[in-house]
């Protein structure tokens, strides 16, 4: 069996003039599976996925390599990257406002069957998936909720064809129920063949979907295992979960 992950990165190292703001020595999701990217506020979880994609606000000094199915994606710009499969959503979301959901899922080219492990999800897939996107399917970006725009997000993406999805920090702003709605859906495109790196604050709802959890802490990661060991983590399970550890 192939155990070669589907996406990995090296020695990937984000640098502000002297300052460092993520050092990760090797992260790495394989098929079909969740991985979890957990830390406080200012952790470099967003600097992680910005990255690996080779995107970022301003302008660091990325260094490392970042592989996708075996290639090396490290000199390709974001859209290059994003051609390739490897597709990001970003906190805020990435939906066009004034576009219909209609018009943003339609504005979303298909990909076309290739052979690498990227499925095509036709516009009835993303509507079964959400169903509530079918029913506010004539409403424009600007009316929708801010769950309804995470799905939005989400469905979009996936009419990409991606062949491992960055998901950025998908809770935020989202009543509780919602937020299991949209973290049971990722676990779903999980578990029917999706590759799937989740930069997540809310840990208490994350460690319940994710099959491995990784800690960062100051752009480094200081902890990484199973979400069934990580919950009992006395840096997850007290810092996180409010769980006190003997």
């Amino acid at each position: 069996m192939n155990t070669r992950p589907v996406l990995e990165a090296t020695n990937l190292r984000v640098a502000y003039g002297g300052n460092i703001a993520l050092d990760v020595p090797r992260i790495a999701v394989r098929e079909r599976e969740l991985v979890g990217v957990v830390g406080a506020n200012g952790a470099g979880k967003s600097t992680l996925v910005n990255g690996l994609l080779g995107w970022s606000r301003g302008s660091p000094k990325v260094s490392g390599k970042v592989m996708l199915d075996g290639k090396d994606m490290s000199r390709l710009p974001p859209h290059e990257r994003v051609k390739a499969g490897l597709l990001l959503i970003p906190e805020g979301k990435l939906v066009f406002t004034q576009m219909s959901v209609e018009e943003n899922l339609a504005a979303s080219v298909n990909a076309p069957h290739d052979g690498q492990g990227r499925r095509h999800y036709s516009i009835d897939d993303v509507y079964t998936l959400f169903p509530r996107l079918y029913e506010r399917r004539h409403h424009l970006g600007s009316q929708l909720s801010g769950g309804e725009r995470q799905m939005l997000g989400i469905a979009r993406a996936l009419r990409l064809g991606p062949r491992a999805l960055l998901l950025d920090e998908p809770s935020i702003g989202l009543a509780p129920r919602l937020v299991s709605t949209v973290l049971e859906t990722v676990r779903s495109l999980v578990d029917s063949g999706l590759t799937v790196l989740l930069v997540e604050q809310n840990v208490r709802a994350a460690i319940e979907v994710v099959d491995r959890l990784v800690l960062l802490e100051r752009g480094r990661i200081i902890a990484e295992g199973p979400a069934s060991e990580m919950r009992d983590d006395p840096r997850i399970a007290e810092a996180y979960l409010g769980a006190h550890v003997a």
